[in-house]
């Protein structure tokens, strides 16, 4: 009888930890995948950085329009993700709204090059947070997914928050249609 106890413990611990390592995989597929967005949001955020110049060169008195660019910092949140693209987002807003009043601006061979590799940007940082949240799902269905629960609790682990998708995000952007 105490044999078949303790196989019965041997058995019940070889499980928790094994789905111990998959919950722990799954968070190392997700940090790896997350690495895939802060790559984009850099590229993204020197071309906005590079568009703001060209921008400031036109419209010197606008000053106030450029106000911040949130640079990214290696391993943020989620929230802090999301928070970052947001303000990338609003910044290239900025910038086609005072291109707008300046046509020699829309104009230049050099703004226009940026601004076709701000598309090609997010069109990868969008790809990017597909993977992300869909590694984050996979974490998800098994951390609400009795008994890989029980052990999630153990390692405290929560539902993790998504990367936002906005629509925009979902359609084709060109030229001034982008609004975010």
């Amino acid at each position: 009888m105490i044999k078949f106890v303790l196989l019965i413990i041997a058995i019940m611990l070889i499980w928790g930890v094994s789905i111990r390592n998959r919950l722990k995989q799954y968070l190392v597929v997700i940090d790896e995948s997350k690495e895939s967005v802060d790559i984009a949001l850099e590229k993204r955020y020197d071309t906005i950085f590079e568009m703001m110049k060209i921008a400031k060169a036109y419209a010197k008195h606008e000053e106030k329009v450029f106000t911040e660019v949130v640079r990214l910092r290696q391993g943020l949140s989620m929230k802090e993700t999301n928070d970052v693209i947001r303000s990338q987002n609003r910044a290239i807003s900025e910038i086609f709204a005072v291109a707008e009043n300046y046509p020699e601006l829309l104009s230049s061979q050099q703004f226009l090059n940026l601004q076709n590799q701000v598309v090609k940007e997010n069109s990868a940082l969008s790809a990017a947070k597909r993977i992300v949240n869909s590694n984050i799902s996979a974490l998800n269905k098994c951390i609400v997914s009795f008994p890989m629960s029980i052990v999630a609790y153990f390692l405290n682990l929560d539902e993790m928050e998504f990367l936002e998708i906005d629509i925009e995000e979902k359609k084709s952007i060109s030229g001034f249609d982008y609004a975010l």
